[in-house]
């Protein structure tokens, strides 16, 4: 997609010093004590954890108002959004990885998408209102969670029945964006009843065109809607549960092209991306002294999505090329998970497990040209294909930690994998049609060749917490980041904006090895996350001009067609901090985070690689108790550095900014039970945009939610 640089004169501080001293802000703290499942797939509290972790509790989530679950991660140090300029399917980077090196988890099950070719993914296609935590695990965790957690980890652990044991509960919440006229409505309904819990839940959005300080954005508005529910039953020591999901979003591409060039006309309209999914779980708690706990699950999940591409392209005032192409797809997922939990004494305890997992993608495409010049003869051409992929893969895993002494904690864990990638089917009828008397006509059948890739590697991690004192704890650890490519970029041959993309069945897979540091204090006065990371990555997959290559089909010289190559190398480095101060009942926080990435390709090296040396947010906190309701407040600004882009023909630079916000929250009733949010966003309505994010920033506008509890 295309991305256009926007040059914005602020300064970091400008009026927002005036209104820290005023105001009062509320955020859930990211308590040391908060249990974290996924960085070990064990309960342990984050203050034990050797990784970056962090969590978004049930309260924080309930108080976002945003128009995507994406934006209550974005302030997590390491993390940045990336829309891929597409409205309401935001993504997640972290620590520089693109979304396709982020692995998404919905109650530890991953979420594959095997149409991933650009780094996107297939962004948070979630029922927002059925989210209880989000877990963030920062840093490769491959030998836990498998493939694609280059980056980390993010683990969306849904509701699942009442936690006060009610046999029945509910929520309710409407939001209005006064930035794009856009309504969110939120509805859940759970209870417990003995042995037996239950959550219903759902969500609708319709947003229009985003309007910024500039004027309004064509091409931005988007709509969504969502249902999912969760039955378990729990009897002695057995646990089962039944998800089901379903996630429907439709949107289109944001392009503010340059009228110069030689692109005129471009449209990309998403009709439909969904989600359907139906989990079923199984947890036994042994009384056995060795073996602790059982669990099984297993998944069937379907991602669908059509894909318009509309396009015209003037190179020059005597050719004219008009592109149309559409396409629809769809991948089916298989999963299953299996894991045991033992602890031999008080100081050696052991995560085994095994995850098998199959993709397979169906696709029907049809792409249309009409060619027309006065130098070369005209024609229009029609191509239509149907293909079939699968890719397949069994992995055993082993996580030990041993309590060395009261204050040393050691791991060691290692995944061994099993890949297979393969053709099922591809056909497809090429029909070329010119004037008559110019060229003979001609029709071209052609059949995929049934291919079938294999990969098998070993991973390894390790970590330990030294805990100083009771206020400080030390931790260290080593991972290895393992991501194999996906099914597009083996196979697919892509229409995306203006050009084909060939897929590549020799690629390899993309590895890194990750070191990290980091420190923890929890005290009376101060809360402070530190980490300290460095991240070397090869065979990273890139784009490279068609030079006549087997997989192009011939083609060259033309930036038009292009392949997936392994050619780019990424050495990543930098620190994180959060930190709070809680003597006063004003409380100060800080969360920020400092980044290098080199980038190194077959054409040059560069420090250009759209990374923000500095990003964060900085602000005051503050809630008060009344007799009859409690009021929390925030004032904090948004931040970051210039960077900058380079690619084999086009740089760009994005310069620094600042945003000052505002959030006010207020809860009544006796049991608290209401509330209203009111969000005033931009409050000095600057123009920027985000490195990650082609679609520009709202101006100064008010979020207003209001929410029932029952």
């Amino acid at each position: 997609m295309m991305k256009i640089a926007i040059k914005i004169n602020t300064t970091f501080l400008y009026g927002s010093c005036v209104l820290l001293s005023l105001v009062n802000y509320a955020q859930a703290d990211n308590n040391t004590d908060t249990l974290v499942v996924t960085g070990t797939r064990t309960e342990k509290r984050i203050w034990d954890s050797s990784v970056s972790a962090y969590v978004l509790d049930r309260e924080t989530l309930e108080r976002n108002n945003s128009d995507s679950i994406g934006e209550a991660l974005r302030d997590i140090p390491g993390i940045e959004i990336y829309d891929n300029a597409t409205a309401g399917r935001k993504q997640i980077i972290i620590r520089g990885e693109s979304p396709s090196h982020v692995l998404m988890l919905v109650d530890g099950q991953e979420v594959s998408y095997q149409r991933s070719g650009h780094g996107s993914g297939a962004g948070l296609l979630i029922d927002p209102d059925s989210i209880e935590r989000i877990e963030v695990i920062k840093g490769p965790h491959s030998v836990l969670y498998g493939s694609q957690a280059i980056g980390g980890v993010i683990n969306f652990i849904t509701k699942k029945g009442s936690s006060d044991k009610q046999a029945f509960s509910g929520h309710l919440k409407s939001i209005y964006d006064g930035s794009s006229s856009g309504f969110t409505q939120l509805g859940s309904a759970y209870g417990t009843l003995d042995n037996f819990s239950y959550r219903i839940s759902g969500n609708y959005s319709d947003y229009g065109d985003k309007r910024t300080p500039e004027g309004r954005l064509k091409n931005t508005d988007f709509g969504n809607k969502g249902l999912s529910s969760w039955f378990g039953y729990h009897f002695n020591q057995h646990s089962f549960g039944l998800a089901l999901e379903s996630y429907k979003l439709h949107t289109q591409t944001y392009n503010n092209n340059d009228s110069s060039s030689e692109l005129k006309s471009f449209l990309v309209k998403l009709p439909r991306v969904e989600r359907q999914k139906i989990g079923l779980f199984y947890d036994y708690v042994t009384d056995n002294h060795i073996i602790k706990n059982i669990h099984f699950d297993v998944y069937h999940q379907k991602i669908a999505r059509q894909f318009r591409n509309d396009l015209v392209i003037e190179p020059n005032p005597r050719i004219n090329n008009h592109i149309k192409t559409n396409t629809n797809d769809q991948q089916h997922s298989q999963g299953i998970n299996l894991q045991t939990d033992f602890q031999f004494n008080d100081h050696v305890k052991l995560v085994t497990g095994a995850q098998y997992l199959q993709d397979k993608v169906k696709q029907n495409s049809h792409k249309h040209v009409d060619f027309t010049s006065r130098i070369i003869p005209s024609y229009q051409k029609d191509v239509n294909s149907r293909n079939q992929w699968q890719q397949s893969s069994i992995s055993l895993f082993g996580q030990n930690e041993w309590k060395i002494n009261d204050k040393l904690v050691w791991n060691l864990g290692l995944r061994k994998y099993w890949l297979e990638s393969k053709v099922l089917s591809g056909t497809s009828k090429t029909t070329q049609i010119y004037p008559a008397g110019q060229r003979p006509n001609s029709v071209i059948n052609s059949k995929d060749k049934r291919k079938q890739v294999h990969d098998n590697t070993l991973v390894i991690s390790s970590g330990m917490t030294y805990e100083v004192d009771d206020n400080n704890i030390f931790r260290a650890s080593f991972a290895q980041g393992y991501v194999y490519p996906t099914l597009t970029h083996l196979y697919a041959v892509t229409s995306a904006a203006s050009q084909t993309i060939y897929g590549n069945p020799h690629l390899k897979a993309e590895k890194s090895n990750n070191f990290e540091i980091g420190l923890r204090h929890s005290s009376d006065n101060w809360i402070i996350d530190t980490a300290i990371f460095y991240s070397s990555a090869r065979n990273y997959i890139t784009e490279m001009i068609c030079n006549g290559e087997s997989v192009c089909n011939g083609s060259r010289g033309s930036k038009y067609n292009v392949y997936y190559n392994n050619a780019n190398k990424a050495k990543t480095y930098g620190s994180e901090i959060t930190i709070e101060y809680n003597q006063w009942d004003v409380i100060p926080y800080l969360n920020t985070n400092f980044m290098r990435r080199k980038l190194e390709t077959p054409n040059y090296k560069t420090y250009s690689s759209n990374t923000p040396m500095i990003n964060g947010r900085v602000g005051l906190r503050n809630t008060h108790f009344f007799s009859s309701f409690d009021l929390s407040s925030d004032i904090y600004m948004r931040f970051a550095s210039k960077s900058k882009k380079r690619s084999d023909n086009t740089r760009y630079e994005y310069n620094g900014w600042s945003a000052v916000n505002l959030n006010l929250f207020a809860e009544f009733g006796d049991k608290r039970q209401y509330s209203l949010g009111v969000d005033l966003n931009n409050i000095f309505n600057k123009h920027y945009q985000t490195a990650h994010e082609s679609i520009p920033a709202a101006k100064f506008h008010a979020v207003v939610s209001g929410s029932i509890k029952f």
